[in-house]
């Protein structure tokens, strides 16, 4: 009974600082950053850049203190600005990665659904180098990702791209499309810096917070990053490698006990992104 009240209490006194904490992102964003800065300039580049990567490290580190989740980071961020490209299993996520990687100025290209609604999100999504776009893949999209990525320069960023598409929800790593990261990487020739993120699919939205974050074990793995030389001509299949990359990072961790594998996950399950022998892929 006493563990029950605790933990429902602890829930209770995470939403309320989580609620705190972006509602004073927003008031302190837009005023401090928008309306006291001007626009196009380096005071607002720098202050906007400071409110997302507090805002960043304050969510993930409640997350971490008060539900006592735990997440392992492997591997470092070598100086520099690079094209993340990740895998997507969380509403987290988009919290976590700029937690791990807060050396860098992180932009994330997203559902045009980010950018209302949710405080300070959305007013970064909008107004802070991010580019939103739709389900669609519109041709309106592509000029998005293309204002985007020549702004990068300017933001002193880099930028996070979930090729899945979408979160996989159930642990399961979904297919890499490349088209985005494709459009991002010609028009930047930034580096690839592959990620792999594992045990953030416990809780897929914000729904499963109260259920199945607290005390929840998760993985970020920080591949080598591949400089554009090596993409250069071959960029669907340096996604793929990615791809490759994380599915066998990720195995290896369920297998060495870092994170609880998903219900029914087995080892050596087909893999959602190849065809079978024999089938024709669409």
């Amino acid at each position: 009974m006493i563990a029950s009240v605790v933990r429902w209490g602890r829930l209770a006194l995470y939403f309320v600082a989580i609620l705190t904490v972006c509602l004073a992102g927003e008031v302190i964003g837009r005023i401090w950053c928008l309306w006291l800065a001007p626009q196009g300039s380096k005071t607002r580049v720098h202050r906007a850049n400071l409110v997302t990567r507090y805002w960043h490290v304050a969510l993930t580190e409640l997350t971490l203190r008060l539900l006592r989740s735990r997440l392992e980071v492997r591997g470092t961020v070598r100086p520099g600005r690079y094209l993340v490209v990740s895998n997507h299993q969380s509403t987290a996520d988009i919290a976590i990665l700029p937690w791990v990687l807060r050396s860098l100025n992180v932009k994330f290209v997203a559902k045009e659904e980010l950018g209302h609604g949710i405080p300070t999100v959305s007013l970064a999504m909008r107004h802070w180098g991010s580019a939103l776009i739709s389900r669609e893949a519109t041709r309106e999209d592509i000029t998005r990702l293309k204002v985007m990525a020549r702004g990068l320069v300017d933001w002193e960023a880099s930028v996070v791209i979930f090729p899945e598409g979408t979160r996989s929800r159930d642990g399961r790593l979904l297919p890499y499309k490349s088209g985005a990261v494709r459009i991002v990487a010609k028009a930047t020739g930034l580096p690839l810096l592959p990620v792999a993120i594992d045990g953030t699919h416990v809780a897929p939205d914000l729904s499963d917070f109260a259920r199945r974050m607290p005390g929840a074990r998760g993985t970020v793995t920080i591949g080598a990053p591949i400089p554009p030389e090596a993409w250069a001509g071959r960029l669907d299949r340096a996604v793929e490698d990615i791809r490759t990359w994380a599915r066998e990072t990720i195995e290896a961790g369920r297998r060495d006990g870092s994170v609880p594998p998903p219900t029914g996950w087995t080892e050596g399950e087909p893999d959602p992104g190849v065809s079978p022998p024999g089938s024709t892929a669409d």
